[in-house]
Parts: structure tokens; sequence; C-alpha cells
């Protein structure tokens, strides 16, 4: 049994709703409108994929929507929970309960092993030590890397790292994972491995997950796909 279960509040209410969010940066006289006016809404075990070109702001997006970064106005409420309404102590605890984070680059600690990595969430919980442990070798067996668990960052190939960081933003059995171009640095094949996992170990524990991607191949195993395109949402490529 997991040491974390998600304290889901209400079936009919969306893990994720973002409404109306813009985002603005402003330097001096100069300001740039990355998002104007973005809605969302992701009920639980969904997969969506979120593809732009460079530069459109997918990652500023997927950053309001984990509560990384502040809307200009606008919206975001993760399992009913208006994310604007925390205070940074209460933002913290929602992400460490609710969230999961893959980044392109895994962000893996290199002074730490494959599963004192994917423990460290489990960790920060104050979780004690040997459950922490027993649930981190537990999900890494599932992911064909028990034989890996002692080794370091810099012992692991690219597609290992990544698939410990899964391991590591799974851990928690949180209610969204949110992936940030989670498989660009690797080549295709591994990505495509990669990939599909991430989709079966989300739709296994249940986990809303949400990629932003310039791969429309990727993209397109996911159960729905939006283009970000001048700072809005669409439901197909124009």
């Amino acid at each position: 049994m997991s040491l974390i279960e998600n304290t889901w509040h209400s079936p009919d209410e969306p893990v994720l709703n973002a409404k109306g969010v813009c985002k603005r940066f402003e330097q001096g006289p100069l300001r740039v409108d990355v998002l104007g006016g973005v809605d969302l809404s992701l009920s639980a075990g969904q997969s969506l994929a979120i593809v732009g070109a460079s530069g459109s702001g997918k990652s500023t997006l997927l950053h309001i929507l984990g509560g990384l970064e502040s809307p200009s106005s606008g919206s975001v409420k993760l399992m009913g929970h208006d994310l604007s309404e925390q205070n940074t102590t209460q933002l913290g605890r929602l992400r460490n309960q609710h969230l999961g984070f893959v980044y392109q680059f895994h962000h893996l600690l290199p002074e730490f092993s494959a599963w004192e990595n994917v423990a460290m969430p489990l960790w920060l919980r104050r979780a004690p030590l040997q459950e922490s442990r027993a649930q981190a070798l537990g999900l890494l067996k599932r992911l064909g890397l028990e034989h890996r668990a002692e080794h370091r960052p810099s012992e692991l190939s690219g597609g290992e790292r990544q698939r410990v960081a899964m391991a590591r933003a799974l851990v928690t059995h949180p209610a969204c994972v949110l992936a940030d171009e989670p498989t660009g640095n690797l080549d295709r094949a591994t990505a495509k491995e990669v990939f599909n996992l991430m989709l079966e170990f989300t739709k296994s524990f249940n986990t809303s997950f949400i990629v932003v991607t310039h791969d429309h191949e990727l993209a397109s195993l996911c159960e729905r796909t939006l283009y970000l395109k001048q700072g809005q949402l669409h439901p197909r490529e124009s």
C-alpha cells in the first residue's frame, strides 16, 4: 500500500482548472503579453498535451498551472483550491501533496543515489526512512531500474535518469503530473519509450498528466491535444 493517499474531495470537480489566465512581462516601457486568456480543465486520470512552438509560452503556462509562477490575471484551481489565495507555505504544501514535476533536464540531486532521489518528496513530508526507501525501491522496480537503485545520476544513461525523475514525480501518488519537454533531451527511440511509460504509469495511478511539447508525434499519444498560439489554446492546429 502507498504511504500517501490522495485526499480527493469531489469526483465531480476538475483536478486542475484554469480560467482567463493571462501573463504579461513588463520592463520599463516594454510590455510583452505571453498568455491572453487561457481556459483549461482537466479531470482525474486524463492526459493532455499542449503543443506550441519555441517561445510560445508553453513553459510559462505550465509554471502557472503548477503554482511556480503567478498569472497577471485569471485564476488556477488545484483540487478546488485557488492558488492565488494561498500563502507561500500553503502553496508549497499543495504542490507537495498534489503535484509531480518532470522536466527536460532531470534535476536529480547528483550526490544522492537513484532511490534517494525518488524518496526525496516523501522525506519532505517527514515519512519514515525505511518506508520511504521501500516505496522508492518498489517504484524503481516497476520501471525496470531496481538494479540501478544505488547508482548516482552521473552513472545512469539519459533514459534512466528520466525514468528516475518520473518515479520521483509519481512516488507521492499526486493528483497531477506536469511535464515540460520531458523527452526533449533524448533520442527518438528512448523518448518514445519513456513517454509511453509516463502515460502508462500516470494512468495506473489515476493521475492526471499535462505535457508541454513541440513534438506532435508524442503529443498524439495523449488523450487530448491543445495548441498554444498567440497566447491562447486552440483545439486544432491552424
